[in-house]
Formats: C-alpha cells, structure tokens, sequence
C-alpha cells in the first residue's frame, strides 16, 4: 500500500467533503468504483451549474460555462479569497471541466484511488464556489426521512416546528423567552440544533417593527427565518395535507 494511499485511509474523508459530494460519491469511493465517484463528483458540480443559471433540462457545463458563465456573464460565485478573485475562480471551473469532467465522462481508465480522491476534492470547492453547501429535499430522503431525523412522528409537527420558528426575534441575546415556547410545544433543542444543521432555519440581525402591545426593540435584533429548503418543506407538507 503507497503512503498516499495510507494517508487518505487515516483521514476522516467526510470532514473534507461538501455534503453534496459525501451523500452522492463517499460510499461509491469507499466501494472502490473510483471511475464512476470522479465522474458523479463533476457531474453534480454540473447539475449545480446549470440550477444556479436556471437551465431547465440538460446542458452539457462545458457548453454552459461558455456561453453563459465566461467574462463576467451568469452568476456571482462566493470566493472567500476576495471578490478580485471572481473572474479567476470562473477560469478555474472552465479548466476544471476541460481537464477532469470530459475524462472522467468519456475516458476513466487511469482514474485511480488517488485521483478520485483529488476529484472529490476539486468538486467539493467548485460547489462552494457556488455556494451549494447543503442538500436538498430529494437528496435528504423527502418528508419522512426528514421527519426520522428530528424524531417527529407527523407532516403536521413538522410544519409546526418550522412556522413556529420562522419570524421568532430575539432582543439583546436574550432567548430565554423563546425557548419557553419551544419547549412548551415539546420540541426539544436537539429537534432546533437539527434544523440549523439540516439548513432548514437560519439566524440574522435586521429591523423589527413590533406589534402596537409589544415593548419598544432596537433597530437591529436577532431573528429566525425559514431558509429555501425549510419554505421547500413547508410548501410540500401543505401540498400532501390538501
């Protein structure tokens, strides 16, 4: 066994992966079909692509990156290395798909270990760079597997939890009040903590305007608020339950 090999068998692989990558390729990696992981790693970079323009149907990303993503056309990416950086990271997709998505699709078999490894990898930061850090419903199983995980029994508690979450704020840090509620409709912090790592709820800063009986807050307070994938939730329990 080479120590490159050695050396990703003692990673916690997983900790590196964007979730997109580790639900989709991690268990093709560890089965050892390492053409068919390098080759759904770029293609979910691909599928990404092509949501976030709002392409309806299949494009190849090659084509796309093209005519819809190249000299500053399409999307903003999110670069953690500053926004000098966007056309940079946009070149770096092009090359990115030139050299390891048309090989991985048409010609794999020199894909190895190693390099389905490093492709992982390499799809794990073009999906960031999209800012597709979280998966969606299909991808977590829809409603009932959703539903497993919180430990909630019925569509209608977990619309519950959500709307009852959506819109609370907060004053001063203080959220003493809040959990009384929560834990008054028993719901219990491993059920809200769930939310936050499933990015069903978010939490911001931003203006309030309080109801004529509610006391005077600052101009910014903390609030909580259904993310895409939590009004995404909502809207399907809605549409089952009519």
């Amino acid at each position: 066994m080479g120590i490159y090999t050695q050396r990703i068998m003692n990673l916690e692989i997983k900790e590196y992966l964007n979730p997109k990558i580790e639900h989709h390729c991690l268990t093709l990696f560890e089965n050892g079909h390492y053409p068919e992981c390098a080759h759904t790693a770029m293609k979910q970079v691909e599928l990404n692509l092509n949501k976030k323009l709002g392409i309806i149907g299949y494009q190849p990303a090659t084509k796309t990156i093209l005519d819809k993503f190249s000299k500053g056309k399409g999307i903003r990416l999110k670069v953690p290395f500053g926004e000098e950086q966007q056309e940079n990271a946009k070149l770096l997709f092009q090359g990115a798909f030139k050299y390891y998505r048309n090989y991985s699709a048409h010609q794999d078999r020199n894909i190895t270990r190693e390099s389905a490894f490093r492709i992982m990898l390499i799809a794990t930061e073009l999906l960031n760079l999209l800012d597709a850090c979280y998966l969606n419903i299909d991808e977590l199983g829809g409603i009932e597997e959703i539903k497993k995980v919180l430990e909630i029994e019925t569509d209608e508690r977990l619309e519950e939890l959500l709307t009852f979450i959506d819109g609370q704020w907060i004053h001063d840090d203080v959220c003493d009040g809040f959990f009384e509620d929560l834990y008054n409709k028993n719901f219990s912090d491993y059920q809200y903590n769930k939310l936050f790592e499933l990015n069903m709820i978010c939490y911001e800063s931003g203006p309030y305007e309080p109801e004529e009986d509610e006391p005077e807050p600052p101009e910014e307070i903390g609030f909580f608020k259904l993310t895409s994938l939590g009004k995404e939730v909502v809207e399907a329990i809605r549409r089952k339950m009519a």
